[in-house]
């Protein structure tokens, strides 16, 4: 076996997960401008949240993300629920 070195297999792990952080970072802060605006056009967290599978709990954390700052975010968010 060409990778069964275990300091092999790590390292190439460890590369291709840094490869794919700045994705995740780019599609996290997509998902929470998103989020932002479906509470400006009124929605609840709480249908947010049923619409993407997720509990009220996961869109109060997507919405605490840093560096999501768009349109209206400086407003308050709405806490209803």
């Amino acid at each position: 076996m060409p990778y069964s070195d275990p300091w092999v297999r790590a390292r190439r792990a460890t590369a291709e997960m840094e490869h794919h952080l700045d994705a995740l970072a780019h599609l996290a802060d997509e998902r929470a401008i998103a989020v932002r605006e479906l509470l400006e056009r009124g929605l609840t967290r709480s249908e947010i949240a049923r619409g993407l599978g997720v509990t009220p709990a996961v869109i109060t954390k997507i919405l605490k993300r840093p560096g999501t700052a768009g349109p209206g975010s400086q407003k308050p968010v709405d806490a209803r629920s």
